[in-house]
């Protein structure tokens, strides 16, 4: 069996946290922007990532199906700017 960089088994078919991450980074960069960014996230399982992230001012869920290779994204809260005469 290999082992990564830090020692750990490998298993085949599984990502490794830093592959997930980055798939993550560049489906938030191609959805949001390149400005998106990851407040929290958390590992569900072997293919599975989870979070939030903010973008041009919207706070955004998460859901990173790595093994499908789909991102499903869930709006929270937008800021919105509101101009007013006087």
């Amino acid at each position: 069996m290999a082992s990564s960089a830090a020692g750990t088994p490998v298993v085949p078919g599984t990502a490794q946290p830093s592959e997930l991450r980055e798939q993550l980074d560049q489906a938030l960069r191609s959805q949001l922007g390149a400005g998106a960014q990851v407040v929290s996230l958390q590992e569900d399982g072997d293919r599975r990532l989870r979070g939030l992230a903010v973008s041009a001012g919207r706070i955004l869920s998460f859901v990173l199906d790595a093994q499908e290779q789909r991102l499903r994204t869930r709006p929270l809260f937008d800021l919105l700017e509101h101009s007013r005469r006087l």
